[in-house]
């Protein structure tokens, strides 16, 4: 079994952008998937895709019709989700992540909860032998995406349920963001990603090292 990394903290407070510093030098070598917000030329959001993690790491991007792997979309009603996606090209690129050497699941726990297909496939993610880091969605910020887009019933208690499913695994952990403890939490991430390389003996093949 691996190990797991998740962030979890209120939106805006730069768990991605920490997250991203770190994993830079794992690039090349990671799987998984990350979520990017699509904007228009005023800075409005317009939805949300999910890109896979060996692609540029560009978490806010100009909104074009026609682009693939959107999940929510602002239409004329409001936001909009798809959860179909997630069932079809959300499970091909997690399961794509299988010979990756490291996991990115940023984020989970918004509107894939709804999707229990592609849940299961993210803890079957979790408890392969690839580390798995990511961001886990809070609660606060559940809260207010359900302002803006529809959702069925009670995500909380799911989120609540996915959480007590971490928590009851040995191998990984949940930090709690704050940007006052946004060094500590640097230095968490670092020694993570040395355990995971320790584990493995190897580095990423990227001609530059580590720097961690």
């Amino acid at each position: 079994m691996g190990k797991f990394l998740f962030l979890k903290g209120d939106s805006g407070e730069g768990k991605t952008t920490l997250l991203f510093e770190c994993l830079k030098p794992w690039h090349k070598i990671m799987g998984g998937f990350y979520s990017q917000r699509l904007l228009n030329e005023d800075g409005m959001t317009m939805g949300f895709r999910m890109v896979p993690a060996d692609e540029e790491w560009i978490p806010a991007a100009a909104y074009k019709k026609g682009l693939s792997n959107i999940f929510i979309q602002r239409t004329e009603h409001g936001f909009q989700k798809n959860l179909q996606f997630f069932k079809t090209d959300g499970m091909e690129i997690l399961r794509s992540s299988a010979q990756s050497r490291l996991c990115l699941l940023d984020e989970i726990g918004g509107v894939e909860l709804f999707a229990p297909e592609f849940m299961e496939e993210v803890l079957c993610r979790i408890d392969s032998q690839i580390p798995c880091i990511g961001v886990l969605k809070s609660h606060k910020n559940l809260q207010s995406m359900r302002t803006r887009v529809p959702t069925e019933p009670d995500p909380d208690k799911l989120l609540r349920e996915l959480e007590e499913k971490l928590e009851k695994r040995s191998n990984g952990r949940i930090l709690t963001f704050d940007r006052e403890k946004k060094e500590h939490i640097r230095a968490e991430i670092k020694e993570f990603l040395r355990e995971c390389t320790e584990k493995e003996g190897k580095e990423p093949h990227d001609g530059k090292g580590l720097d961690l």
